[in-house]
Formats: C-alpha cells, structure tokens, sequence
C-alpha cells in the first residue's frame, strides 16, 4: 500500500528518479549539486518569489550542457512541487538529491 502522502507530488516524482537514477537519487554532476542547494534554500525559505528564477537557470544550464537532461528534470520537478505548494516535499526532496551526492564520495 501507498502511503497517502506520496500519492499526490511525490509519488510521481520518485518513479521519476526511480527511473532516472536507477534505484536511488544516485550522484549528481557538480552543477546540479549546486542547483540542489539553492532549491533547498528556496524551499526551506518557501521563496516563491525566486522559483521562477531557478526554473530559467535551470533550463540553461540544461541547453549549454552544464547538467544533463536528466539532471534538468529532476531539478525541475522539484522547483514544480514547491510551485505547487508541496514546500515540505520539495525540500525533502532537495536535500536528498544533496544527500545521495554526499555519500557518493
């Protein structure tokens, strides 16, 4: 059985990274490391204010080749469940993506 709370943004979100990643969120370049701090920091501020900003910087780190497509998504869809008003899960989400590039080193 699904827990409730995953039914509504989360749960979509971790078949992505299931299927993105593999089993797990798995290490992230650098550069999406980085977006992933400023998501958290949006997030844990609830700054909707600067969503609309990070989604742009994202989308051209994806077009000159900084972050990968898949890294794009990810980051995407967590900026997409904060401007949803899912701040809880998206910060979750976003340390986890911090997390998972911690103990891959």
């Amino acid at each position: 059985m699904i827990p409730r709370r995953l039914t509504s943004c989360g749960l979509p979100l971790l078949v992505m990274l299931t299927i993105v990643q593999g089993c797990g969120y798995g290490e992230v370049s650098p550069q999406a490391y980085e977006y992933s701090k400023a998501l958290y920091s949006i997030t844990n501020r609830q700054a909707e204010d600067k969503l609309v900003e990070v989604k742009l910087q994202i989308a051209q780190a994806v077009e000159r080749g900084e972050i990968t497509d898949a890294e794009g998504d990810l980051l995407q869809a967590i900026v997409d469940q904060a401007a949803d008003g899912d701040w809880k899960a998206a910060n979750r989400d976003a340390r986890a993506v911090m997390e998972a590039q911690v103990e891959g080193r």
